[in-house]
């Protein structure tokens, strides 16, 4: 497996869409020993990374500059001196992923705003059951535990806390901060029976963040947009993943094996046409592909939200699914440094300027400017915008073999369909 982690970062773009596209479409348990194999921390990673084992409210770890053998009590020490804690859900179709996979984009996030701003930067990054070993809503809960870990055990300001999710942890935010507004509004069913008969409300009002970004986020579980016609040629999210997503999630309900599929709170909040601002945060950033198969539904949420009076803002670039993360699959380099600019720019706004105002000495920086970071291991990064019906160099084949290699052959579906 190093030797197709070695090889995937020499990878064009294109190449690397056809092999996200078809390790998402093998079922969970082959795709997530491939993904999480390729996306494990690597050396360089290993100061950054604070684990947190399971302990009865989350687990998953926290990020930060030389936090690996911090004490329990020197970390909360970083956490209460941090001006902004990002609360970080990752992404995966609700099946894959895991609080480390993009390590690469976290630091930078992290270093960035610390030379842009001069701020210190903590990250919670939060592991939640994956699917299908866990349905709806099991995810929602691990992340909704968390959250009010953060703010109530840890005590940590809402102020400061900007929520970060990517695709299916966007959508697990959206849900969140919907359900934590006023619980009183939902009847939460979970997969524990005993915690099911207790009294007491499951979910508590929690405070609002200062800030949410949503990365490519999950918001229906249609696929008829004019997006997903337009689109599927590009984006390594395909008809099957989607299907494979519904399929694993979603319990369907008992009575009727064939029936509908559950819909979670997220899916609801697509159809919603008001109410916005009751369970947002101020402010709100979304980055969306424009290549990616989701764009319209994504577009469709941002503009009924902004027409409700949130303070949202979106950033589109010409690119796939996922790509303000997943940056392998981004080639021009400026439009990641664009994008870091804006996100380093949100945090600053929704944190440090509310902060300022509440002293009455308000005083936006002046002069400073990104400093670019270069990073060796993408050097070798081509276009994706390459027709992804090339022929595939011997580099992608035999990363693509290998692949399959890995994978046992009763692993495979035998109805797979790859778009390449």
């Amino acid at each position: 497996m190093d030797s197709i982690r070695k090889n995937l970062r020499k990878l064009p773009p294109g190449a690397v869409i056809k092999v996200l596209r078809k390790v998402f479409a093998y079922p969970a348990p082959a795709a997530r020993m491939i993904l999480n194999d390729l996306t494990r921390p690597r050396k360089s990673h290993k100061p950054w990374i604070h684990k947190v084992p399971w302990n009865q409210s989350w687990s998953g770890c926290w990020i930060g500059e030389q936090v690996s053998s911090l004490d329990e009590i020197a970390l909360q020490r970083r956490i209460d001196q941090a001006d902004i804690v990002l609360f970080n859900v990752h992404g995966g179709g609700f099946r894959l992923g895991t609080a480390t996979m993009y390590m690469d984009t976290y630091i930078r996030w992290i270093t960035f705003l610390k030379k842009k701003f001069n701020l210190n930067v903590m990250m919670m990054s939060i592991d939640y059951r994956l699917a299908p070993e866990h349905k709806y809503p099991s995810p929602v809960e691990d992340v909704v535990k968390a959250y009010e870990h953060l703010v109530n055990a840890l005590r940590v300001d809402p102020a400061k806390v900007v929520t970060v999710g990517d695709s299916a942890g966007a959508s697990l935010t959206l849900e969140m901060l919907f359900l934590t507004h006023d619980p009183s509004m939902f009847e939460i069913v979970t997969d524990d029976p005993e915690e099911e008969a207790n009294e007491g409300p499951l979910v508590s009002e929690l405070p609002r963040p200062a800030g949410s970004i949503f990365v490519s986020p999950i918001v229906t579980d249609e696929t008829t947009s004019e997006a997903w016609r337009v689109n599927v040629k590009y984006d390594f999210i395909s008809q099957n993943t989607a299907k494979v997503i519904k399929r694993d999630y979603f319990e369907k309900m008992p009575a009727d094996p064939d029936g509908p599929i559950e819909q979670s709170q997220v899916l609801g909040i697509a159809k919603l046409q008001t109410g916005f601002q009751s369970f947002l945060p101020p402010h709100v950033l979304m980055y969306v592909g424009n290549k990616e198969v989701l764009r319209d539904d994504c577009l469709d949420l941002a503009e009924k939200a902004e027409q409700d009076g949130v303070n949202w803002k979106t950033v589109v670039e010409d690119c796939v699914h996922d790509w303000f993360c997943v940056r392998e699959v981004v080639k021009d380099k400026t439009i990641l440094d664009r994008a870091d600019n804006v996100f380093a720019d949100f945090c600053y706004k929704a944190v440090i300027v509310p902060r300022e105002s509440r002293l009455s000495s308000i005083r936006l920086p002046e002069g400073l400017e990104a400093v670019p970071e270069g990073d060796e291991e993408e050097s070798d990064e081509e276009e994706f915008h390459e027709a992804l019906t090339t022929s595939e160099s011997d580099l992608e084949a035999a990363v693509l073999k290998q692949l399959d290699d890995q994978i046992p052959p009763n692993s495979r579906q035998s109805t797979l369909t790859v778009y390449v």
